[in-house]
């Protein structure tokens, strides 16, 4: 559940009566366990995980933490067949997933408790050993309370998570390096002093994480993603569960995902997202101690689990208990891996950026809206000018470089024309929202010195309280310039007519539109004649932007009920030949891009997200507010054109805000629709 600040308090509440009640209401599920391992060399249970046996799934072991033992490999009848006692294990993680690489899939990820780090392994099911594979442990210098991994559907990646005593979680990229596994840090989110076991859902991409004190929460997976954490259950009096909440597992089935938590009363399933709580008794009662580590592994395993395993780390014997993830569906009421596929969520296409901005210089939310220039003569030499929100106009090169900077004010959004009449001669016109003097301002842009310079009278006052998106228009009617701008409170747009009078800009008001509530981005198209408008929480309308028009319009896509997710943000028109092209649109609300067609009723394509370039050490691209887009050549890396997309979240390393380049072939190859 994901509330706004101010809902907060009352969406806790809400959420402690339907645990507090579903728990009450609700008697105990009793499921048998079918078996117990021998108990560890040290004693010490901690954590489990499996290695499949493809061939034969009855083959399969058990890699289990013994702490102070180290890792020790039993059966699944539950006996000790081997042991590595090298490193004091306190977590063990083993993805397997059939889409990663072999160098990468079924590594045997384990905390070394001693060191603060975690090491990596593969393991040779026929010797029974564990070679290190990783020369360069990942360093965690801290305590490890938990780990877990995450393969993204989206890029494929592999990502360990990892808990520390400081109430971090970590999250780190591992990949293949001259037949080596190596790892790098994405980002690092807060989430609490108790922060310890995790489970993770690839499907839905969401990791959970118990707070042992407070409940159990789960935070996007994606590292673009918001770090906002969600609340699963409380601990009493906040909900239904009792402190000391340890270990925690996750299966997803058809429509919904089994977490299952340990508090200090025994164990709670949930069925998520809706979130009600049952109380499971596993096996007989007293039979299992203080369990530390849950682990699910639902693959079919043999015989005796057709449909995979629940372990359970009992740490007061030593021991793991293994139950029949089929008997726990079944209680449960939940179908089984065999009978119901896992619902997941739309999966978009992925594309990596090829180069990004230097960092703005303004801290915090500052990046914001960029608008490409191309040199037509010099295609090298193009430019993207883009806003620093709280200082003024940037000009970077097509290697990100920054090569000039125009502390004019609070830019919000930025646009550019060629062709611009302005002392008998044409000019690069670039217009700006500039918050500061609740203008408009207007400049030249010099190809020759590749600089912005302020044009006399190049400061249009726009009447609005705070002047916020803004975008261009060339007629093909009658070529006339206008500039259309919108103010932040109730997304009002007005067009103004722009022209030249002795030597000075002059400005025109020429039409007001009504949007309804809050819009930003918005886009002309100078062939045919329309305007699109991003009304941020409801549509993406189509006006016309001859300003005799009116406010007719036509509705493009929809919130509530379409393919968008508010925020829609920045919105820009890839323009190619007879009319054709497309209209690409920040989907901020879900760190994607939406593309439609140009032409006709402007049919919706597909969606992308921009990811990480790992080799290059480009972070992905994040809560994107403004972009821009043009379909000519620029060079080798750009062949077919270029997007240019604001980054809300700076990583790899975390930085101030910038601006990702994007290829517009690759992205256009890697569309994906739902």
């Amino acid at each position: 559940m994901k509330y706004p600040p101010l809902l907060t308090a009352l969406a806790l509440g809400l959420l402690a009566w339907q645990a507090q009640s579903s728990t009450q209401q609700n008697p105990a599920i009793s499921v048998p366990v079918d078996r117990t391992t021998q108990p560890t060399s040290h004693k010490f249970a901690l954590d489990a995980a499996v290695w499949r046996d493809l061939a034969q799934p009855a083959n399969s072991l058990l890699i289990v933490a013994a702490g102070e033992g180290g890792l020790e490999i039993h059966d699944l009848a539950g006996q000790r067949v081997a042991a590595f006692a090298e490193v004091e294990v306190g977590f063990v993680e083993v993805p397997d997933r059939s889409s990663l690489p072999q160098g990468l899939n079924k590594l045997v990820l384990v905390s070394d408790q001693r060191a603060g780090a975690v090491r990596a392994f593969r393991f040779d099911a026929g010797t029974r050993k564990l070679q290190e594979v990783a020369p360069q442990p990942l360093r965690i210098d801290d305590e490890i309370t938990g780990l877990c991994s995450y393969v993204s559907p989206l890029t494929n990646k592999l990502y360990a998570f990892v808990s520390t005593g400081q109430g971090q979680f970590e999250q780190w990229e591992l990949f293949s390096q001259a037949q080596q596994v190596a790892g790098r840090m994405v980002r690092r989110i807060a989430a609490g002093k108790g922060v310890g076991h995790c489970a993770v859902d690839d499907a839905r991409r969401r990791v959970y994480f118990s707070e042992e004190s407070v409940g159990v929460w789960s935070i996007a997976a994606e590292p673009e993603s918001d770090t906002a954490r969600e609340a699963v259950d409380l601990v009493a009096p906040r909900g239904g569960l009792s402190e000391e909440v340890k270990g925690i597992a996750v299966h997803p089935a058809s429509g919904t995902t089994l977490l299952l938590a340990r508090d200090a009363d025994g164990f709670v399933a949930y069925s998520l997202p809706d979130s009600e709580p049952r109380r499971v008794q596993l096996g007989a009662p007293k039979q299992i101690g203080d369990a530390e580590g849950l682990t699910i592994a639902a693959e079919p395993l043999g015989g005796a689990f057709p449909n995979g395993v629940l372990i359970v780390a009992d740490e007061d014997a030593g021991d793991y208990k293994l139950v029949s993830l089929s008997a726990l569906t079944k209680s449960l009421d939940l179908p089984t891996a065999q009978n119901a596929a896992a619902a997941s969520e739309f999966i978009p296409g992925a594309v990596a950026p090829a180069v990004e901005s230097e960092p703005v210089a303004s801290f915090g939310d500052a990046a914001d809206d960029p608008a490409i220039w191309v040199d037509r003569q010099a295609p090298s030499r193009s430019v993207v000018i883009a806003t620093d929100k709280k200082l003024g106009l940037n000009v970077y090169d097509l290697d990100g470089k920054l090569i000039h900077s125009v502390p004019d004010g609070r830019m919000n959004n930025v646009d550019v024309r060629d062709g611009f009449t302005f002392g008998g001669r044409p000019i690069t016109l670039v217009a700006a929202t500039n918050r500061t003097r609740k203008s408009i301002s207007l400049y030249r842009y010099d190809a020759q010195a590749r600089q912005l310079q302020a044009l006399p009278g190049g400061d249009l006052a726009t009447g609005f309280d705070d002047p916020y998106g803004l975008c261009m228009y060339r007629s093909a009617k009658n070529g006339a310039y206008y500039v259309f701008a919108n103010d932040s409170a109730d997304g009002r747009i007005r067009q103004w007519r722009v022209s030249a009078k002795a030597g000075k800009i002059a400005g025109e008001l020429v039409r007001e539109i009504e949007v309804g509530s809050q819009a930003e981005g918005c886009a002309a198209d100078d062939e045919l004649g329309h305007l699109y408008v991003a009304e941020e929480d409801v549509a993406l309308w189509k006006y016309s932007a001859e300003p005799r028009d009116g406010s007719r319009r036509t509705s493009i896509d929809t919130v509530e009920k379409g393919r968008l997710t508010d925020d829609i943000e920045g919105l820009s028109i890839y323009y190619g030949a007879n009319g054709a092209g497309y209209l690409v649109v920040s989907n901020q609300g879900e760190d994607n891009y939406a593309v439609y067609r140009r032409e006709g009723n402007n049919e919706y394509l597909g969606k992308f997200a921009v990811v990480a370039n790992s080799e290059a050490g480009i972070d992905g691209a994040s809560e994107t507010d403004g972009l821009d887009i043009v379909s000519a050549p620029l060079g080798e890396r750009f062949p077919e054109g270029l997007l240019v997309v604001q980054d809300g979240r700076n990583l790899m390393p975390a930085e101030r805000q910038n601006f990702k380049y994007v290829s517009w072939k690759d992205a256009l190859r890697s569309l994906r629709k739902e």
